[in-house]
């Protein structure tokens, strides 16, 4: 029992070290993940794949080894690009490790106008635990690169790079229950010169929960404290061993998400899809390999 009040309290820390930040329109939150877009973005307590990179690097201890690689159009638009991969190896005695990519374009004219390109790295492990309840931690650092387009002269008009620092922790009560956190760019990075631009920082909190072998529930609250808290809430169903059903909601905007994962001997297909209250729909397509 002591055990497991010293990982809620872990868990609940992550909250005290939070700050305000500046509303920032780059490097947003693009949601990463077609597997997470099927559940509404709930999916930093029960990611265990290769793209807990970019959600809360403390999952990857208990993601599965493997690669993935994702693509999709932002609400349908043809100029909005956004492109992901992810691999994830765990170590023989020093945690996993894990490498990450995103990048979103604006294109027009098959001219890139702007580039957000974000180059990661992170590292999870087990702080403690016995047979009915483990913490891990985790941490990742991202290259966020800026980039714009050139002008009719061929002059550029502007890159910038800068480091960010995630940090996250996930704590498994009892096999069925998943309580964690994640902070991205705890370190507070700007870009710019003269006037700076704060990159974006979350604080998201998760709890996962099983009721049955083969279904997974998550509700997220996600709070940039510029802006509403974001409720996030998914259902993941194994129909069978290798096909799964997703579905899932969010707020801010409100919109309603589903999906369907695959695996045929070791490769896995993830689709996800979901509304927006005023635009299309954004549909996302990823496939990887499982070690």
């Amino acid at each position: 029992m002591k055990k497991v009040f010293i990982i809620l309290f872990v868990c609940l820390f992550g909250i005290s070290i939070f700050a305000l930040d500046i509303e920032s329109n780059i490097f947003n939150d693009y949601e990463p993940s077609a597997r997470a877009r099927g559940m509404g973005g709930a999916f930093i307590a029960s990611c265990d794949d290769a793209s807990a990179i970019f959600y809360n690097p403390a999952a990857l201890q208990t993601a599965t080894a493997g690669v993935k690689t994702g693509f999709a159009k932002l609400f349908g638009n043809d100029f909005q690009i956004l492109k992901t991969g992810a691999l994830a190896y765990h170590l023989p005695k020093y945690g996993t490790i894990a490498l990450g990519i995103k990048m979103m374009n604006v294109e027009w004219q098959d001219e890139v106008l702007q580039s957000e390109g974000t180059y990661s790295i992170a590292h999870s492990f087990l702080v403690m635990g016995d047979v009915h309840s483990k913490l891990y931690c985790g941490y990742s650092a991202n290259l966020n690169h800026l980039y714009f387009g050139e002008t009719i002269d061929g002059l550029e008009m502007g890159q910038e790079s800068v480091f960010g620092l995630d940090f996250g922790a996930l704590a498994i009560l009892h096999q069925r229950t998943r309580i964690a956190f994640a902070i991205k760019n705890i370190n507070n990075p700007s870009v710019g010169k003269g006037r700076t631009y704060d990159l974006p920082r979350y604080l998201t909190i998760g709890v996962a929960y099983q009721p049955y072998r083969d279904v997974t529930t998550e509700i997220n609250l996600k709070q940039k404290f510029s802006e509403e808290t974001k409720v996030q809430f998914g259902i993941e169903y194994k129909i069978t061993k290798n096909f799964c059903l997703r579905t899932g909601a969010s707020t801010y905007p409100n919109s309603i998400s589903g999906g369907i994962g695959l695996l045929v001997k070791g490769i896995k297909f993830d689709y996800g899809v979901n509304t927006h209250s005023v635009l299309n729909l954004t549909h996302h397509f990823s496939i990887g390999y499982q070690f």
